[in-house]
């Protein structure tokens, strides 16, 4: 996530055509502009009827009169006196009372009906007219019990194919005034009929004449909405500053959300420019996609300016983006970084970083940035990490701010890479937008991607693509293994599930295959290809064909790749999940037999039958060779399921190894004598590094999830692991602490559950002994977390060392005059100390980090404490911070409510009580959260660590009666908990033997 003016004709021409504003509190009506009819006769039947409705029209007139006249509404701005409590404090104002319930409106019921479309498959407006400009004018009103909004948009419309009927989005808007003008003799069409469909948030207006095709039509709608707390559309946040609480008012639009703001055609293919004018008090500041042109006194309300903003470039109604904020501000040339007073100075890293990576991909891209500034504001509740809005960059905090000696190292890097991938969207995503949502996949897996490349190019010696390995591959391949995984290119067809695809496979998929695409075709050919695409799309709408085609192009041309690249990728983007690439070797004849299968953790043998095939890059090296530079294929598997040749050149007792540096995104088996010669190099502590390092990660990745699924014997995916008892690199110790962490996982309600810990702790002493806790100045990021999962791993099954500094270092942070000077914890290890001196105490232990949660500000420390508020062992103290999660006066923040069920259900002691957590108290939980997406979260952490028959049983039960309408994500979990069960009842005794056989061999 991941965003000619017409001022003048609102007090102008519009306005003088018998287009006043309606008066509400006269009529309680919307307004539509009507052609006057000429006079009827009536009979005294008929006059009877009449002279009757329009008795019961007065006593009903007569309720509205006393039901609304407590208060005033809004007259459209016409005058300031019916903004003000009329019966209350008038320095607060008031709009219009508001619902927020979807099957209301304003509209009158002769005119307006609520059209429920069961079954909805359509998302997508009639095409027969689009929008050209727009013109917004919007006016917050952020205070205390009265957050409300009150707008005015005019839309310049273009009619494409002939029609009476008009559609555009809007949800939880109150309409009251709408006119549609014909341009071209300046006359109104007469709106007969407004429906509203409720379910796609559509409303329709049946016209009263037909819009003709080539002409130019101005859609009026004056409105008023709710500044809502679900951090979605146009919200309000609040924060305390000295105890001071302030509000704010953001916006976040992405899907589906623009309507929530404006009514609008909410889709990414309707591009329009923008024209916005936000009115804000005058001791606030309002930021938006373009720079303020004007600025002048509001003509109603005394203490309020209207900011007025440069027209836009073409842009996608999800792209638009406006805050209201008292926030502070630093410059660098076109960038600027906002956040809170007190932690601007923590933006400073976010405001040095962010020019250099607009260069640099202002050189990948070969395109110049088109906009005349960027700003970057972080917000203190923001749902997604951070979101591209062209121009206006708006990120969670813990994603912007990074201060020196609070922050960790990884925190900067989060930072930067964050940052970097919202740099890159804006020509990703803002400059060429995915038609539609279809292929979010092209934003996200490009952004992803194009983030480690542009951070790697400032901060070499991050040594960032070595983690992106990591991140990128062997983190989606456990989703994607999941049947009820989803295609790259996935149809949409309802808001839920367009909010369900912002996932791994969006993001982490997309970006492997980007990866994999880039190293066959080499850089210079495929950013070539990426330039061509962005040139020939630019303000435009695309599909992923068309990037096939700009790559296809630049590789022909290269003369080095001459097959069609969509026929390549659709095999990984038009089906779902991925392969395992099976490696047989003939020892006698040399000869090597290749076949393809799809890899899921649950095995279904018709579907197994059914198997998708892929088009496989291969490229391999071998003992002889040992070159592990040359990434591109040496053969293909050509959409076939096997291939064997037999002009490889090696020795029989040769190792071998295919997909070097992991580029292609598919998992490798070999036969039983490949691995035995794999393991053995490995097992040498000198000749294991004639092994790339990604490589070996990739080795014991793969292996232990072959053996997850049945394809691998445990025992030598095992044998596997234990090399890393001499291993020093980072990237293979992260994926073999990973790997083994799902028999951890597994085995941790078990009776052996401390034959397992003995092993790990053999595997990680020596390493734990070198890298110790004393932080050495400017060190690398990736040592630095290196020692961080090294020392959390040997925590976690209580290595005596490690628990000793731990909670001496604790203990001594209670003591200490000043608890917050952290003097003697280095910012690194705070979370595993803090873990642990939690874990190893009581209440007094919780209590005390439970108070220094309260009083941070730095948004990193107050993440870090939030997690390890979930390490204690104390079923009271764990339900106790279930509850406080829930609560808008405890100090945790909606957007953090995920993080604190992780944290509970993370341990064997807390994970049954979140679940039941969550099953007594699910209606209140919905409400309370208010999104689909982190509900389905919530769902996903709570029950990770459910492995029995009967767990499965309850959670199908559950998710049966409650859970329905969550959709792919909720199906994912039963999958995984699925697999799990399986999992135990097959590997269970298996691992047990091997860890008392190698127990027994050590002892």
């Amino acid at each position: 996530m991941d965003y000619t003016s017409h001022i003048g004709r609102v007090n102008g021409d519009v306005m003088t055509q018998a287009h006043e504003p309606l008066n509400i509190m006269d009529s309680n009506q919307a307004d539509y502009s009507t052609t006057t009819k000429r006079g009827i006769y009536l009979s005294k039947c008929l006059a009877f009827i009449i002279l009757v409705i329009f008795a019961l029209a007065l006593v009903t007139a007569s309720l509205l009169v006393y039901n609304y006249a407590a208060c005033p509404q809004i007259d459209t701005l016409a005058n300031v006196t019916k903004y003000e409590l009329c019966h209350c404090d008038q320095s607060k104002l008031l709009v219009l009372p508001l619902t927020t319930e979807s099957s209301r409106s304003v509209i009158p019921l002769d005119t307006t009906t609520h059209s429920p479309v069961p079954n909805v498959l359509n998302l997508w407006l009639p095409t027969h007219v689009k929008p050209e400009k727009y013109d917004i004018k919007i006016t917050p009103f952020i205070y205390e019990g009265n957050f409300t909004f009150y707008g005015e948009v005019i839309i310049d419309l273009v009619v494409h194919e002939e029609t009476k009927e008009m559609t555009f989005h809007g949800v939880e808007l109150k309409i009251h005034y709408i006119n549609i003008l014909a341009t071209e003799d300046e006359h109104s069409v007469y709106i007969v009929r407004h429906v509203e469909d409720v379910e796609r948030n559509f409303h329709i207006l049946n016209l009263g004449s037909t819009l003709e095709v080539g002409k130019q039509y101005v859609l009026t709608i004056k409105y008023s909405g709710l500044l809502n707390d679900n951090l979605h559309g146009f919200y309000r946040s609040s924060y305390d500053e000295k105890g001071v609480k302030k509000w704010i008012a953001v916006t976040q639009f992405q899907a589906m959300d623009a309507r929530r703001a404006f009514p609008c055609w909410d889709e990414p293919a309707l591009k329009a420019r923008f024209t916005i004018s936000i009115a804000r008090p005058n001791n606030m500041t309002s930021l938006s996609n373009m720079n303020v042109v004007k600025r002048e006194p509001h003509e109603h309300l005394k203490n309020y300016t209207w900011d007025h903003y440069a027209e836009s470039l073409p842009m996608s109604t999800y792209l638009v983006a406006f805050t209201v904020t008292d926030f502070k501000n630093m410059t660098n040339d076109k960038f600027s970084v906002w956040a809170r007073s007190e932690a601007v100075q923590s933006a400073a890293f976010a405001l040095e970083i962010g020019p250099k990576i607009l260069k640099y991909l202002e050189e990948y891209y070969k395109i110049k940035f088109p906009l005349p500034k960027i700003d970057m504001i972080a917000l203190p509740d923001f749902k997604n990490g951070a979101m591209e809005n062209w121009g206006l960059l708006t990120f969670r905090e813990i994603s912007m701010l990074y201060e020196e000696g609070v922050s960790a190292s990884t925190d900067k890097v989060h930072v930067a890479t964050v940052v970097a991938h919202e740099i890159a969207h804006q020509w990703f995503g803002n400059l060429v937008t995915p038609t539609w949502w279809r292929d979010l996949w092209l934003n996200e897996g490009f952004a992803t991607y194009v983030e480690y490349v542009a951070v790697n190019a400032v901060e070499k010696s991050w040594n960032i693509t070595e983690l992106c390995v990591l991140d990128i591959v062997h983190n989606v391949f456990q989703l994607d293994a999941l049947n009820s995984s989803h295609q790259l290119s996935v149809e949409v067809s309802a808001s839920e599930e367009a909010d369900a695809i912002f996932d791994k496979i969006s993001y982490g998929k997309g970006s492997a295959l980007l990866r994999m695409l880039n190293h066959i075709l080499t850089d210079e050919v495929f950013n070539a290809g990426v330039t061509n695409y962005l040139n020939s799309k630019m303000y435009g709408n695309a599909e992923q064909r068309d990037l096939w085609s700009a790559l296809t192009s630049a590789a022909r041309q290269s003369g080095d790749f001459d097959a069609d690249v969509a026929v390549v990728m659709d095999s990984w983007t038009l089906q779902t999940g991925f392969p395992v690439l099976t490696i047989n070797r003939n020892y006698e004849n040399g000869t090597v037999h290749f076949s393809q299968e799809r890899f899921v953790l649950i095995n279904d043998t018709v579907e197994s039958q059914r198997s998708p095939i892929w088009w496989i890059p291969v490229s391999y090296t071998t003992a002889s060779e040992k070159d592990f530079s040359s990434t591109r294929p040496r053969l293909w598997l050509k959409g076939e399921r096997a291939l064997s040749i037999s002009n490889i050149t090696m020795k029989s007792n040769d190792w071998f190894i295919a997909n070097i540096q992991q580029t292609g995104f598919y998992r490798v088996n070999y036969d039983q004598r490949n691995w035995k010669l794999l393991i053995k190099v490995l097992k040498d502590p000198v000749r294991f590094q004639e092994i790339n390092i990604i490589n070996r990660a990739q080795l014991v990745d793969d292996a232990m999830n072959l053996a997850l699924t049945g394809r691998l014997d445990y025992r030598t995916a095992l044998d596997v692991t234990s090399y890393l008892a001499h291993e020093r690199s980072y990237v293979p110790w992260k994926a073999g602490l990973s790997a083994l962490g799902y028999i951890d996982t597994m085995l941790s309600k078990g009776a052996h559950y401390l034959e397992y810990g003995h092993y790990v702790l053999r595997l990680l002493n020596e390493a734990v002994k070198e890298i110790g806790w004393k932080v050495s100045p400017n060190e690398s990021v990736v040592t630095s977390q290196y020692r961080v999962d090294l020392l959390a791993s040997a925590c976690h099954f209580e290595h005596p060392d490690c628990l000793e500094n731990a909670v001496r270092m604790y203990t001594n942070w209670m003591l200490a005059p000043n608890p917050d000077a952290h003097s003697e914890i280095h910012v690194d290890l705070r979370g595993i100390v803090y873990c642990v001196g939690v874990r190893a105490g009581g209440v007094r232990e919780w209590t005390f980090a439970w108070e220094r949660f309260r009083v941070a500000t730095a948004p990193s420390e107050r993440h870090r404490l939030l997690s390890v508020l979930g390490c204690t062992r104390s079923p009271s103290l764990l339900h106790r911070y279930l509850e406080m999660s829930l609560r808008n006066d405890s100090g945790i923040r909606k957007q953090d409510i995920v993080r604190v069920f992780s944290a509970v259900a993370g341990t064997a002691i807390g994970q049954p009580i979140a679940f039941n957590y969550i099953r007594a108290n699910w209606q209140r939980l919905r409400t309370f959260v208010g999104s689909l997406s982190t509900i389905n979260l919530i769902v996903k952490v709570v029950t990770r660590r459910l492995n029995q028959a009967h767990e499965y049983e309850e959670l199908k039960r559950f998710v049966t009666e409650y859970c329905s309408d969550l959709g792919r994500p909720v199906q994912q979990v039963l999958e995984t908990i699925s697999a799990n069960v399986q999992w135990k009842d097959r590997n269970y005794n298996t691992i047990v033997d091997w860890l008392k056989a190698v127990d027994n061999n050590t002892s």
